[in-house]
Parts: structure tokens; C-alpha cells; sequence
């Protein structure tokens, strides 16, 4: 249960939960947020576990902010009390609630994911009732993590490839995590377009017994393709943008799919 009631804790009664799931990227932008904190103070208080007169206290949300604060060298922060929250209820309201700040980063979102995926017996749609996050987004960090090797979640977590890149090495190879691995590297090395990675998964899909470095080469030979350049009003591009970042799509992915997919609807594009 939460209690509203703000407080402002000493930061040397504060510690930072094993349950918060941001382990990675609490840097990102720190200035930027100590500037505003400066400015305007803390307007969003920090969440923390434990009873208010009993340090210390465990920092279940607003790792940021607390460490801006402790750079600025500020004595207290604004804090609130929840209190009676399971592990997982814990984990939940994290994750959540990063998510809805500074992007996390992929290893982090991923391990938190999983780890309730598993807690809720493998039922995706529980986690997706718990966290509000997509169906399409858990099912995405699901797939990945479970074939994923500690090379492949390197390169997503050093920004490397994009889950988008993961989805599709993993589509070309079955489920060869090894050919799979290989196809992201090839990635990485050569940054082929959108195109040519769409191309990565259908040629795999097609030819389950070629090797990486076959599949590679024949998505990135040359076709005959036409460009077509549009000019779009502020309010498809501000759309736009929104789209391709929720759906973790690649501009010129999202073109084909919203081009296609109004053919479709309008009949002219039967197949």
C-alpha cells in the first residue's frame, strides 16, 4: 500500500534495492536532470520501501534522482512510502515506472521481463496485465531472450543491433542461436539497409540449410528498386515517429508495412 505522504529522507538512510531493475544507463542525461532539480526542485518524489523512522530505507524507484541529488550535494529527497509490496510487486513497479522515463536499457528491460515471465508460470499476458506494456513488446523480449547468447545480448545492450535486427537473425536461422549470432555480427560489420534486412529473414525462412554467410550475401545483393520520395505534413511525421519507435521498426520497414498493409485495405493488393 502507498503512502502519499511526503518526506524528505536523509540520502545516507537511503539504499538502492536489488529488486530496481535499472542497472545499467543511470547516467544517461544526469546533467540535464540535475539542472531542472536545481532549478525547479524534485517535482516527482522518489519511492521507497520500509517504515518512515526506521532507516534504512530501500530505493525501489528514482535511481536517477537520487543521484543527481547526491552530485548536487543535497542532504535530503523528497520521498514516498510503499509498503507491504511482494518481490515481484517490487520488480513490477520498477520496471514501470523507468519505462516510462528515461528508456531502460535493453539488458535491464529484458532481465526484468523474463524474470516475471517466469514468476507468472510463463503466461505472457499476465505480465502484460501487471506491467501495461504491449503484448507484442513481451512476446518480442521473450523470444529473443530465449535464444539469445551472451554475444547476441551484448551487442543489443551496447546498442549495437536493435531487438528488430535479433528478431529477424533469429526468423533466418529457425532458432540457431549460433547462425543467429553469426548474422547479427554480419550486421554490425556491413550496417546493410532495411531492406537488405528484411531480405535476411526471408532468404533464412526460405533456405533453413544455408549458412549465415549465404544468407547474408544473397540479402544483400544488388535488386532493382525503386525510391520514392514524399514529403509529409508535420502531423504524419510527428505520427510517424511515434509508430516506428513503439513498433521498434526501421524507417524504411514502416514505409513498406504502412503502404501495404492500406493497399490491402483498399483492395488493391490482394495477396
Amino acid at each position: 500500500m502507498k503512502d502519499n505522504t511526503i518526506h524528505d529522507i536523509r540520502l545516507e538512510h537511503i539504499d538502492v534495492s536489488d529488486l530496481n531493475v535499472r542497472h545499467q544507463g543511470q547516467l544517461i542525461d544526469i546533467d540535464e536532470l540535475k539542472e531542472s532539480i536545481a532549478k525547479h526542485g524534485l517535482l516527482q518524489p522518489v519511492t521507497l520501501m520500509g517504515d518512515f523512522g526506521k532507516p534504512k530505507y530501500k530505493l525501489i524507484s528514482g535511481q536517477r534522482r537520487l543521484i543527481a541529488h547526491q552530485q548536487l550535494g543535497l542532504p535530503t529527497i523528497r520521498s514516498v512510502f510503499e509498503r507491504d509490496l511482494s518481490p515481484t510487486e517490487i520488480t513490477i513497479h520498477s520496471l514501470v515506472e523507468n519505462m516510462q522515463r528515461v528508456d531502460l536499457n535493453y539488458a535491464d528491460t529484458a532481465a526484468a521481463i523474463t524474470d516475471l515471465y517466469k514468476t507468472f508460470k510463463r503466461d505472457e499476458r499476465e505480465v502484460v496485465k501487471h506491467t501495461g506494456l504491449s503484448l507484442r513488446k513481451v512476446r518480442d523480449f521473450i523470444s529473443i531472450e530465449e535464444v539469445a547468447t551472451g554475444e547476441m545480448k551484448k551487442l543489443l545492450s551496447e546498442g549495437k543491433v536493435s531487438p528488430a535486427d535479433a528478431k529477424r537473425a533469429i526468423k533466418a536461422s529457425a532458432g540457431d542461436a549460433a547462425k543467429a549470432e553469426q548474422l547479427l555480427k554480419l550486421i554490425t560489420e556491413y550496417k546493410p539497409t532495411g531492406t537488405q534486412k528484411k531480405r535476411i529473414a526471408d532468404y533464412g525462412e526460405k533456405a533453413p540449410k544455408a549458412t549465415a554467410a549465404e544468407i547474408f550475401e544473397k540479402a544483400i545483393a544488388p535488386h532493382i528498386e525503386e525510391t520514392i520520395v514524399v514529403a509529409l505534413p508535420d502531423d504524419l511525421k510527428d505520427a510517424a515517429k511515434l509508430a516506428m519507435k513503439s513498433m521498434e521498426l526501421e524507417a524504411e520497414e514502416f514505409a513498406i508495412r504502412a503502404i501495404r498493409e492500406w493497399l490491402h485495405e483498399k483492395g488493391f493488393l490482394t495477396k
